[in-house]
């Protein structure tokens, strides 16, 4: 509270003149419902973008070019559940979509002052991910459809003015949840498989191969699902989670079936009846896994930790594998290359340069919890998050390697 309230006194958004003149200035809007914010990505130190999240369902799409003190609202409308991807490449051209049912996107090459759809292809209804790697070459997710096929992938080569069909990416029995590309050659699935292996293309998503996983001390379980999540942090580097639930038995509350994800989504049984647990996982922490979840999802009154969960880290695009041990199971995790990464926590932070395997000491520089998968390091010095000062929204950023954190307050919105 006294962090709130001290922010509010000396540091306040300004709502003058917009440097993105066809986009609705923000300056004479009032707060119409809370919100948070979502995704994040800033292409240098002073340009960069906010998905606003609203607890009512809606969304709105904030612009900045002056590190946040000024802000321009350049989308905005109903999320209705679904997810919001963004993507920017540089200044000027980026990528926003809204993915789930009745899934859209749209694309800018102007910074955000005009968007429009990529036509005249639309995206199928029920689009579970999207991943570009630049402004022509990107990744498409498609859910199960009439005949019960399990999800299929979808490639674009001309900036989403058509996609051509690549089939089904994982083995039968297998489910495939998240696309995520490092390149435009190998990219990464988030599934559900029978075994501790990980997805992996080397071809731009034609086939995929099984990644076998080292198992942790006492060895993996023999039974059950294995949630394995695998995210591409810079270069050849790799951040994976891997949770196993045992079956149900009976109706004894032992055991779980996962059912979605994201969020982690378990049925099981409690005391006879059937009841859902959402759960957190390292990998939904981590810069860039994804996209902004609905609020609903990150603050659940049912998300627990996730049990058993193994995080491996890689520095060669899954050739080899090690153990990596966070400085705390909450907080969020960036990267400024495949080996520099960072860990913050609510008032801590913490580096490691070997991908993981060791952090420094955690050490106090005074800033709220980061909300998930909104850490972004632009580099070993510059680095932006979102966060809550009670009920305001609110950024910190650095650009002194974390040594001193500035708080940016968002503005109200209307929408």
């Amino acid at each position: 509270m006294v962090i709130g309230a001290t922010a509010a006194a000396y540091l306040r958004p300004s709502f003058g003149a917009s440097r993105m003149p066809a986009a609705p200035s923000v300056r004479h809007a009032v707060a119409t419902a809370a919100y948070q914010p979502g995704a994040i990505d800033f292409v240098g130190p002073n340009t960069g973008w906010v998905v606003a999240m609203f607890s009512s369902g809606a969304y709105a799409l904030l612009a900045t070019s002056d590190g946040g003190n000024a802000w321009a609202k350049q989308l905005s409308g109903v999320a209705d559940g679904r997810t919001a991807y963004l993507h920017f490449f540089d200044a000027k051209n980026g990528v926003f979509a809204l993915v789930g049912v009745q899934s859209v996107m749209y694309r800018t090459s102007d910074g955000g002052r005009t968007w429009s759809l990529p036509g005249p292809f639309r995206l199928p209804p029920n689009v579970m991910s999207l991943s570009f790697v630049d402004p022509r070459h990107g990744w498409m997710l498609v859910g199960s459809g009439a005949d019960g096929a399990g999800p299929e992938l979808m490639r674009t080569d001309d900036g989403a003015a058509s996609w051509a069909p690549l089939g089904l990416a994982v083995a039968t029995g297998d489910q495939a949840f998240r696309v995520q590309f490092a390149s435009p050659q190998t990219g990464w699935l988030d599934s559900l498989n029978a075994g501790p292996y990980a997805y992996r293309t080397d071809n731009g998503g034609q086939t995929w191969e099984q990644v076998p996983l080292p198992a942790p001390a006492g060895g993996w379980p023999e039974a059950g699902q294995f949630l394995v999540a695998t995210h591409p942090t810079k270069g050849l580097g790799v951040l994976t989670s891997v949770i196993n639930f045992l079956p149900n038995v009976g109706r004894s509350g032992v055991g779980g079936s996962v059912v979605a994800y994201p969020p982690l989504t378990v049925g099981t049984f409690d005391g006879g009846g059937a009841v859902k647990y959402i759960y957190t996982t390292m990998i939904d922490n981590v810069s860039g896994a994804g996209a902004a979840q609905p609020q609903q999802w990150v603050n659940s009154a049912s998300q627990v930790e996730a049990p058993g969960q193994v995080d491996l880290g890689s520095l060669d695009a899954g050739r080899s594998w090690s153990r990596v041990a966070f400085p705390a199971d909450a907080g969020a995790i960036g990267y400024a290359d495949a080996a520099d990464w960072w860990w913050v926590g609510s008032g801590l932070s913490s580096t490691s340069s070997d991908g993981g395997k060791t952090w420094a000491a955690p050490k106090h520089v005074g800033v709220l919890a980061p909300l998930p998968a909104t850490l972004q390091l632009l580099d070993r010095q510059t680095a932006w998050f979102g966060a809550m000062a009670g009920t305001r929204p609110v950024l910190e950023t650095t650009d002194d390697s974390g040594l001193h954190w500035r708080m940016v307050l968002m503005p109200a919105i209307a929408l």
